[in-house]
This record gives structure tokens, C-alpha cells and sequence, in this order.
């Protein structure tokens, strides 16, 4: 068994590309071996900001021998009225690199046909790997660059290659660059580095400053800022995403402590943490009382030679962000309230749209439809009031000066700002959630009232730019109304509002072609969301084909037919089946009598025509589904005595009405046509 090492050079790649791409490289080293029938026990991953390198274990001196069964032309093809072989074997034989005393005769689906069993020896690994070139083409990139006079693209710049074998250099090129087995450490504190074999790679590289295992470059500088956070007697937590881009822009890391002046800390904690973080990509420090401390931690990507200077350096920088943050707070709080109100009437939210003040207005009007809207939960008044009392003033820290330089905290800042100017604190945690969720899967608003005015946000945006045709299309969404969507269905599956967004999106679409595109997209998102629950495609589609757009009863009626498919498959199939037979007779008759009209004819259809009027589509969805189930034995008995279609009008006309009836029941739900008895 041997060891096989790939490393690809390159200038820095962005730290937030280095990880995907380098297993990708690792997935096409793995098929490129799997398809060449070379054996290998394990491949591993490697990279930093300046090279990609997968190490395989265990790999194949030899590629698998292959042995397999070429069919030709079926045996009257092949033969001659004579009985000889005929141009068309004899050439299928040389095709094969064969003779035609090579060819078999055997059956293949009841008609003979000739074969020739080929045998092809594996070749040494060594003569497969030359064609690794091919493995580095095939690789795709979200950006790429060209340089000097090569016509093809990579991530970036390639500057060496190294493909060895346990200790033979495996030769190849690729875009005028040929591999060895010479590789190079830190840019600045290590230099080329010759390798002996494959299997010394990792502790090569470490000799040279650099740890090529992302994992232990992160479990380093975890390490090393755990160990200043003991010594100053601070708390740092570990921003996971942070550590993860801080891990990918280093290859050899070293921690440090800067500090800055205490008067920022006047700026509320938030904006200072997002300036260290995401700015600047620093980590901020607690002290002894969790509060933040005018300190932070940051990465070098080197030793602690003259780190003196680096501090210097790295504590100017920040000075100056957090000057300008002090100064854009202070200037806000120096301006009322009304001040912002105002020049939301002068500022557009697209400049197909109305002002930011028109939309306040809409939204506080649109929250008393919501709460009409929702069906079988009563809102408080006290949160509905709440909600309200947001909406006059929601969006009104998009006019300060720190949302426009720290635009990702534009929520948190109009939940200081609002309790700064004395507003009610649950007013002002209302306007703080108004974003959220941010991402699809994301925190949701913690509060009802937030939750009332995150969804009608959401709705009115959503609304607003179908009316003037800004509708996303294929990959192309400026305005994030795919998330917009998305948000409005997790926060009426979270809060359990059973909303039929036909009638609440009526109320603002400007026509029924807006609003059926409105519902297609909705319908869209529910989708999506069901895929990723883990929902079979077909139930989902199944629900989404009810007559109404609902998110909570769309996604409650999928758990429910997954649950009863998983766990009581016989019980499903026969629901698919009968309810099935049902729609397919009852969907499209037109003249339908009321059920209290129809003269049974039989017990069975007595039984049914009871039950149906029973129903009750006010029940919990539960309920009412477990109603359906439970009339499947009442229909099947039914079909056995009872011919829908009867020779006379009108008892044919009370049996369609009966299934007229039930269909219109059934689709509010789901549509069992789109559903498969069989499991």
C-alpha cells in the first residue's frame, strides 16, 4: 500500500472559498481513482491561503484488473448462410482487439448473440496518476482568474505543483507548470521545502510555519487565545464563524491582545462587538463581569517577531473605525425622534415604491387584516396594540447615521435608538426583531407583537414588488423577496396562525394576476421548506395542490401524511386510494345538490352521505384528517354496492353530488391524486 500527495500552489485564495473548494478537490481525487479502478483505503484534505493538497492512503500499486463481456451483433447478423463469420463479426472481433475464435454464442432476451470476453490487465498506478492534469481542470470555481498568456481560468494564479508517490515523483504539468516534490513554507518565514515522501508532508510543512490541517491551525488559535483570556483574567467568546474565516487566512497563527480607549465604550456594546468582528475581524473580550472591556484578540499570520509593532498597527486602525462610530451615535442622539419620522417621507423604499412613511402606514393598516385573518387564534389586543404602536415608527433608524455605516445591526440600533428616545420597551423590542428571521432557518422575532410586525413587513415588501412587476426569475433576486417569503411562512408555522394568503394578500394586490403569481411564488417557498423537513417530494406537492395557500395547514397536513406513510403505510394506501377515487369522480361536476336532499338507496350509501355531512372543517387539522381516514371503510363500501354512475338521472345526480361534496372537503387540504398507494 502506498501514499499518493497532490498539492496545488497558489496565491491567496479568499478564506471563504478555501474550504469548499478544497473538498471538492478531494471528491474529484476520490472519483478520479474510483473510476480508474485503483483501490485506496482513505484521502484527506488539506489546505490554506495558499494551497490545496488532498493525501491519499492506503492507494493500489495496481489498477484493478477488468474483465468483461463485449455483446455484438446478434448471431443471424453474424453469420453467413454458410455458417461463416461475417464481415460484421469479424469487425466487432478487431473492434474488441480480438479474433473470431474469441466469440462466444449466448441468449440475450431469447435471441442468441455473439460475445467476447475481454480482459484487460491493470496498468501501474504511477501510469494513471500522469493524467491527474485532468483532475485540477475539472475543478469549478464561484470566481476565477486568468494570468499572463494562459487561455484557461483557475481560483488563482497556480505557482507549483507536487504529485509524489511514497518518495517518486509522479510527473505531470499542468497550464506550463510541471509537478515535483517541492513545495514552499511561509511566505515570509519558511522557504522551499523538498519532500522525501508523501507520508511527511503534514510535519514538513510544520516545520516551515505552516499547519496545513485547517482543524489543528483553529484548535491553535483557540488555544493561544484561551491562554491571554487566563493570564488577564478576561472572558473571550468564540465567534465560530469568525474562527473559522480567521483559520483560512492564516498559515501560521499568533495570537495577540490590543486594547482601546474606555471612552468608546460609551457606543453601545453591539456596534463596537460588529466593528472588532466583522469589520475588522478581531475578537472582543468580557471582563471578570461579562460586561465588554476596552481589549481585544487578533490573529497574525506569523511569529511574534516585532509583534510590538503589529499591535500598534492593528490598534490604529480600530481606533479610527471606532472614532467614527462614536462620533455617527453621538450625532444621532443629539437629533429627536421626529427628526428620523421626517425624512422617511423624502426617502423611497424602491423608486417604483412609495416612501418609507407610506409603507409605516400600510403596514399598521395591514396588521389589522392579519389578525382578522387568522383563523382559530385570538391575538391579544395588548400585542396587537404593541405591534401598532411599532409600525408608526419601524423603520426609522434607517435614517441615522450608524445604520448607514453599520447596516447589518439596522434592527438591533432601532431597538436601542427607540429605547433612548423613551419609548415603550416592548414597542422598542418589536421594531429591534423587525428583521428576523435574516436567513432561512434563522432566530424569529421572540415577541408576538415582533412577530405580528416582522410578518406584515414582510408581506407589504413582497406585495409591493409584484405590483410593479419585480418579480425574481431564475437566480436573480436584488431584493431578497425569496427570503421575504421564506420568513413569512416560518413565522406563521412558528407562531401556528392558520392564514389563507389569498385573502390577505387581496387586500393589497393590484389585480388577480398579481395575486396568482403572489401564490404561485408562496407556494414555491412552502415547498422548499417541506424539502428540507425531510417531507416526500409527492406529499408536498399533494398539499400544495389544496384550493388554499395556508403555510401552517400546508406543512401540519405534510407531517401528517409523511407521519402516517412512515408508521401505518397499510392505513395510507388505502386513504390515497379511496380518497383518490373520490376526487377523481367528484372534481368536475358542476350542478350540486344539497346532501340533505339525497334519498339513500342503499345503507352504505346512507352511512356516507352521514358521515360527509358530519364533517367539520372548523376542527384542528388533525382532526379533521383523521376524519378522512376514518371514512376510507364507509367509501370502499360504498363503491362495492353503490354505482356512482346510475342509469337514472337522479340518483345519479345525488351520488355525483356526494362526491362532488366530499372533493370540495378533501382539496381544501390536499390533493390525494398526486399521492401513490403503493409505498
Amino acid at each position: 500500500m502506498k501514499q499518493y500527495l497532490l498539492e496545488i500552489g497558489l496565491e491567496e485564495v479568499p478564506a471563504r472559498f478555501l474550504i469548499e473548494i478544497a473538498k471538492q478537490l478531494q471528491e474529484r481525487v476520490e472519483d478520479f481513482l474510483t473510476d480508474r479502478r485503483i483501490n485506496f483505503e482513505s484521502s484527506k484534505s488539506y489546505s490554506t491561503p495558499r494551497r490545496l493538497a488532498v493525501l491519499v492512503e492506503g492507494i493500489d500499486s495496481h489498477q484493478a484488473d477488468l474483465t468483461e463481456k463485449m455483446r455484438g451483433p446478434s448471431l443471424k447478423v453474424a453469420q453467413t448462410e454458410d455458417g461463416d463469420w461475417s464481415p460484421a463479426a469479424t469487425g466487432f472481433a478487431r473492434g474488441q482487439g480480438a479474433n473470431v475464435e474469441d466469440i462466444v454464442v449466448e441468449d440475450y432476451n431469447g435471441e442468441d448473440y455473439i460475445f467476447i470476453q475481454k480482459h484487460v490487465e491493470g496498468q501501474p498506478v504511477e501510469e494513471i496518476l500522469k493524467e491527474m492534469g485532468t483532475v485540477i481542470d475539472s475543478m469549478t470555481f464561484p470566481i476565477s482568474m486568468s494570468w499572463g498568456s494562459q487561455e484557461k481560468s483557475f481560483i488563482r494564479p497556480i505557482h507549483w505543483l507536487v504529485s509524489l508517490l511514497d518518495d517518486k515523483v509522479v510527473p505531470f504539468s499542468y497550464l506550463g507548470i510541471d509537478a515535483s516534490n517541492k513545495t514552499w513554507g511561509h511566505r515570509f518565514l519558511g522557504g522551499e521545502v523538498t519532500l522525501d515522501h508523501a507520508g511527511d508532508y503534514v510535519e514538513r510543512l510544520k516545520r516551515n510555519f505552516v499547519y496545513v490541517d485547517p482543524a489543528q491551525r483553529a484548535e491553535v488559535i483557540r488555544e493561544q487565545i484561551q491562554e491571554i483570556a487566563q493570564e488577564n483574567h478576561w472572558h473571550v467568546p468564540i465567534n465560530e464563524e469568525l474562527l473559522a474565516e480567521v483559520r483560512d487566512l492564516v498559515e501560521w497563527p499568533t495570537a495577540f491582545a490590543g486594547d482601546f480607549e474606555e471612552e468608546y465604550l460609551e457606543v453601545p456594546a453591539i456596534i463596537l462587538i460588529t466593528a472588532m468582528e466583522d469589520h475588522q475581524r478581531y475578537f472582543h473580550v468580557l471582563d471578570e463581569n461579562d460586561q465588554l472591556a476596552p481589549h481585544f484578540i487578533s490573529i497574525r499570520n506569523g511569529n511574534r517577531h516585532a509583534l510590538e509593532n503589529v499591535i500598534q498597527g492593528n490598534e490604529k486602525v480600530l481606533r479610527a473605525r471606532l472614532e467614527d462610530a462614536l462620533f455617527f451615535y453621538r450625532e444621532d442622539l443629539d437629533k429627536p425622534l421626529e427628526h428620523y419620522l421626517e425624512r422617511l417621507s423624502a426617502v423611497q423604499e424602491h423608486y417604483e415604491l412609495g416612501t418609507l412613511a407610506d409603507k409605516q402606514v400600510r403596514v399598521k393598516r395591514l396588521l389589522d387584516s392579519l389578525v382578522a385573518n387568522i383563523q382559530g387564534k385570538d391575538i391579544p389586543s395588548e400585542e396587537l396594540r404593541i405591534a401598532k404602536e411599532a409600525a408608526e415608527i419601524y423603520k426609522f433608524a434607517l435614517m441615522t447615521l450608524t445604520v448607514g455605516e453599520f447596516t447589518e445591526l439596522q434592527g438591533p440600533l432601532g431597538q436601542i435608538y427607540a429605547q433612548k428616545f423613551d419609548l415603550e420597551a416592548s414597542v422598542a423590542r418589536a421594531i429591534g426583531t423587525q428583521y428576523l428571521p435574516n436567513t432561512t432557518g434563522g432566530e424569529l422575532p421572540d415577541t408576538l407583537a415582533g412577530a405580528l410586525l416582522a410578518f406584515v413587513d414582510r408581506v407589504d415588501a413582497l406585495v409591493q414588488y409584484f405590483n410593479v412587476g419585480i418579480i425574481p426569475t431564475g437566480s436573480a433576486d436584488p431584493f431578497a423577496l425569496r427570503r421575504q417569503a421564506m420568513g413569512i411562512v416560518e413565522i406563521a408555522h412558528h407562531e401556528e396562525w392558520s392564514i389563507y394568503l389569498e385573502d390577505l394578500f387581496a387586500t393589497l394586490a393590484k389585480d388577480s394576476e398579481t395575486l396568482e403569481k403572489l401564490l404561485v411564488f408562496m407556494n414555491a417557498r412552502i415547498q422548499q421548506y417541506l424539502d428540507v423537513a425531510g417531507i416526500d417530494h409527492k406529499i408536498g406537492q399533494s398539499v400544495l395542490k389544496s384550493n388554499h395557500v395556508n403555510p401552517y395547514q400546508n406543512i401540519q397536513t405534510a407531517h401528517f401524511l409523511q407521519s402516517l406513510k412512515d408508521h401505518h403505510g397499510e392505513e395510507y394506501s388505502a386513504m390515497v386510494e379511496g380518497l383518490t377515487r373520490v376526487v377523481n369522480l367528484g372534481v368536475d361536476v358542476e350542478d350540486v345538490i344539497d346532501l340533505s336532499q339525497v334519498d339513500a338507496q342503499t345503507d352504505s350509501e346512507a352511512a356516507l352521505v352521514t358521515a360527509i355531512r358530519a364533517l367539520d372543517t372548523h376542527k384542528v387539522l388533525s382532526e379533521q384528517l383523521t376524519d378522512y381516514i376514518a371514512l376510507v371503510p364507509k367509501i370502499t363500501k360504498y363503491f362495492e354496492e353503490n354505482m356512482v354512475n346510475n342509469d337514472q338521472p337522479a340518483i345519479r345526480t345525488q351520488r355525483m353530488s356526494t362526491m362532488a361534496t366530499l372533493t370540495q372537503a378533501i382539496l381544501q387540504v390536499f390533493d390525494p391524486r398526486e399521492l401513490s398507494a403503493r409505498i
